[in-house]
């Protein structure tokens, strides 16, 4: 749960303290990993910033659990990183994330509440910090540990991250109402029912502050670096960033949410947009969409209510196959948006006709895990899909569908 918080500036200053001495401890630690990596191979080193503390007094100002877990999350990335013969990166001051977590130990983190407009919550060497509660805390959740972060625009937050006790949800086994999202670059989705449509005029959140962004970046460009004028730009730069964020944010919560309570299963193709993004030079369309964010909103909320969202396999031909004859186009590109079946005569627009393929595929995925199809498997998410095949398998899939 995360909670926007209005530090004082004395406050401010530790917190950014806590910043700098978390990015320090990083850089040290590292470069002490990396020697020992290279003296002694396969082996890890595991110090603390313990002896850091002893030549750099300013490391007792803050928080200690904050060095604590960015030791832990270096070690972390050591173990995943050394054994492919790769390194962490080092954390540079201009493109640091500014966050740092602490853990919740003898009521050390604690929330106050005042009154319906003033509530605090005590955090370690900060103290009492104004917290804005936008809602409430269940009762029985315990709270594990916090992250409090600075965003672009200056704005602090805080993350609680509670350890809750909850039932299993079973899911259901009958799916009556079925939608399916077909994946459209103009746009957003394309639907099956026609009801959730999306449209190029329904987003573009970025796009449509682009230029105002530009603008903006032009200013900065021509200010001193750390000077007054040079942060507040920036700040305004980050509330410009946030703005689309948020909008972004606003209407795909709100898509999800309305999908999820109408449909009892939602059909989507699983897709490697972060690959499709580089090779078809759709960088700024595809991250600004956001339909990887749609994707994982549908799963979280449908699988809250007992509901499945469906992955249809990436290699599936959705768009090159007639949904009449089940004929496979393989002439058809990826500039045609509207073609003919040559074997059935029937006139097919691509989005709509890649639809009802994948209506048709996802609801023969359900009846098969209904009937225990042991090659379907249901992740912890509530997202149904193949098991994954040999890569051969895949190349095999490709040249017969495609």
């Amino acid at each position: 749960m995360e909670f926007r918080i209005n530090p004082t500036m004395e406050q401010k200053i530790l917190i950014w303290k806590t910043f700098g001495c978390c990015r320090f401890v990083w850089k040290n630690l590292l470069d002490e990993r990396i020697s020992y990596e290279k003296m002694n191979k396969g082996k890890l080193l595991n110090t603390t910033p313990a002896h850091l503390k002893k030549d750099n007094s300013f490391l007792t100002e803050v928080d200690s659990l904050s060095l604590s877990n960015t030791q832990l999350n270096l070690n972390q990335a050591c173990k995943k990183l050394f054994p492919k013969g790769k390194t962490p990166k080092f954390r540079a001051k201009e493109k640091d994330k500014r966050s740092y977590t602490t853990n919740w130990i003898n009521n050390n983190i604690e929330i106050i509440l005042k009154s319906d407009r003033e509530n605090y919550i005590k955090l370690p060497k900060l103290g009492r910090v104004r917290i804005i509660l936008h809602r409430s805390i269940p009762d029985g959740w315990r709270m594990k540990h916090a992250t409090i972060k600075e965003t672009a625009s200056g704005k602090f937050y805080i993350s609680l991250t509670f350890d809750v006790d909850t039932e299993p949800i079973e899911t259901r086994k009958k799916f009556e109402k079925v939608e399916t999202f077909d994946y459209s670059m103009p746009s957003l989705v394309v639907s099956s029912s026609g009801e959730n449509d999306i449209t190029k005029d329904d987003i573009r959140w970025y796009r449509n502050l682009e230029k105002r962004i530009a603008k903006e970046q032009r200013r900065l460009s021509r200010m001193r670096y750390g000077s007054a004028n040079y942060w507040e730009q920036k700040h305004k730069i980050g509330k410009l960033h946030e703005k689309a964020s948020a909008r972004r944010n606003d209407f795909l919560h709100k898509l999800s949410r309305k999908v999820s309570d109408t449909f009892d299963a939602v059909v989507v193709e699983d897709m490697n947009l972060q690959h499709m993004s580089k090779a078809l030079n759709f960088g700024k369309s595809a991250y600004d969409n956001g339909y990887g964010m749609l994707r994982n909103m549908l799963s979280y909320k449908l699988n809250n209510q007992g509901k499945v969202l469906v992955k249809v396999d990436r290699f599936f031909p959705s768009s090159k196959r007639c949904s009449a004859c089940h004929e496979i186009n393989h002439e058809l590109k990826l500039s045609d948006r509207q073609w003919t079946c040559k074997s059935y005569g029937t006139h097919h627009d691509r989005d709509k006709n890649s639809c009802k393929n994948l209506l048709d595929e996802g609801k023969d995925i359900l009846n098969r895990w209904a009937s225990g199809d042991s090659s379907l498997i249901l992740a912890p998410s509530g997202v149904l899909s193949e098991k994954k095949l040999h890569p051969q398998a895949h190349s095999n899939v490709r040249q017969d569908g495609e």
